[in-house]
């Protein structure tokens, strides 16, 4: 024992030192090992979170599109109810006087290119404003999931109020009130705007495709530009949104609604509006609306190649290969024209679909990589609103101080 302890003493700098680092070393291998495990469990709560978004996402993408097609066969009666050309030709049927028939005519020509151009700038929005609000509405719902208790995210709506039933009803009333409202708003602007375009086109002026293309191009740039409230790619609120007295009035549908569900409504709505109000939205609806340009084009020339298969060459080409589609009988759509008075009855039923067939403009607005990719944009912004709320994550010297406390 005397030679043991003697031992000890001689050596005694030696194990202080020895233990001081077996001792770091295992609080260490503790500290690594917490951060391993942490490091494991955030990366599967990423994923399962991930793979839960994935899915939400994609389920309101579905709706989105269901919500599409139920809306665009009520936007279509709502052109025609809003620019009605029965009315005037049934006055024509009565055989009018030749001035006032000539007026008839000019109207129904107003009516015609109003009609196509209110259903492209219509369809554009009603495809936007859902897909913005479908995801605004999913990424709250998908906030409120992730914040009850023991789930994998932090509370993120504590002390507001929850998204009711009766607060998505309100909220989704936008497009019914654009449908119902907002369009008989467009179609007078529209037809102020068409008015002016085609105020110096005779009925009796024949119109190739280039022509009807170069109207309504011109009738198009006329929207963009104009600088009244009722340009509605500068001012959509005027169209969507209700007026600010709608929250502040004592007798309104709102009444049911408490104070706290009115301020996260009217949150909501100000969300919506601030999303449409952005440049990049502005200009996709811009663009998708000359997209529109084209497609209406389109829908005229199938009626121009059918005016084309059945009409005589009236003379000869110098192009061999013209020659030879004239020999056939064939005459392409391009090198058609149509008197206005003519094409009045073709621009004014592009409103009008039969059920059986494909709509070709509604399935344009469905695919269309950019409205995607804005409704997902929308989505993953809204999702991750006030996740980790000014949480910082901790860093390696706090883990080590706070394992090294728990030791004392």
């Amino acid at each position: 024992m005397a030679a043991a302890g003697g031992w000890i003493r001689r050596h005694k700098r030696r194990l202080l030192l020895g233990s001081a680092v077996a001792g770091s070393l295992i609080m260490v291998g503790k500290v690594v090992h917490k951060r391993l495990l942490q490091a494991q469990e955030e990366e599967t709560k990423s994923l399962l979170e991930k793979a839960c978004r994935q899915h939400h996402f994609e389920t309101t993408e579905q709706t989105c599109s269901q919500t599409i097609c139920n809306m665009f066969p009520s936007l279509r009666e709502a052109v025609e109810d809003k620019l009605a050309s029965e009315p005037i030709t049934s006055c024509l049927r009565q055989k009018p006087a030749p001035e006032n028939k000539l007026e008839l005519w000019n109207r129904l020509k107003v009516i015609a290119f109003a009609r196509s151009s209110a259903l492209v700038i219509g369809g554009v929005y009603i495809s936007l404003v859902v897909r913005i609000q479908l995801n605004i509405l999913a990424g709250y719902l998908y906030q409120q999931q992730m914040s009850t208790p023991n789930t994998l995210s932090s509370t993120i709506l504590e002390g507001k109020a929850k998204i009711s039933n009766l607060i998505q009803e309100k909220y989704l009333e936008i497009c019914t009130q654009f449908i119902s409202k907002g369009m008989d708003t467009l179609c007078r602007h529209l037809t102020d705007i068409v008015e002016s375009v085609t105020s110096e086109i005779s009925l009796k002026q024949k119109m190739s495709l280039p022509d009807i293309e170069a109207v309504l191009t011109n009738i198009f740039s006329q929207v963009e530009t104009s600088e009244n409230e009722r340009n509605i790619f500068r001012n959509p609120g005027a169209y969507f949104l209700p007026s600010e007295d709608v929250f502040d009035a004592e007798q309104n549908s709102l009444t049911t609604l408490t104070r706290q569900e009115k301020t996260l409504l009217k949150q909501m709505f100000d969300e919506t509006l601030d999303v449409l109000d952005s440049e990049d939205t502005i200009s996709l609806a811009i663009s998708c609306s000359r997209q529109g340009v084209s497609h209406l084009v389109d829908r005229v020339a199938e009626y121009y190649a059918t005016i084309g298969m059945t009409t005589e060459p009236r003379h000869q080409s110098s192009d061999p290969g013209k020659s030879a589609l004239h020999d056939s009988g064939f005459v392409s759509p391009a090198n058609v024209s149509l008197a206005v008075a003519k094409l009045i009855p073709i621009m004014s039923g592009l409103v009008h679909h039969p059920h059986e067939e494909q709509d070709l403009w509604l399935l344009h607005l469905l695919e269309d990589p950019s409205i995607k990719l804005l409704g997902a944009n929308v989505y993953e912004t809204f999702c991750q609103a006030q996740e980790k709320e000014g949480g910082e994550e901790e860093s390696w010297m706090g883990a080590l101080s706070r394992t090294m406390s728990s030791f004392f």
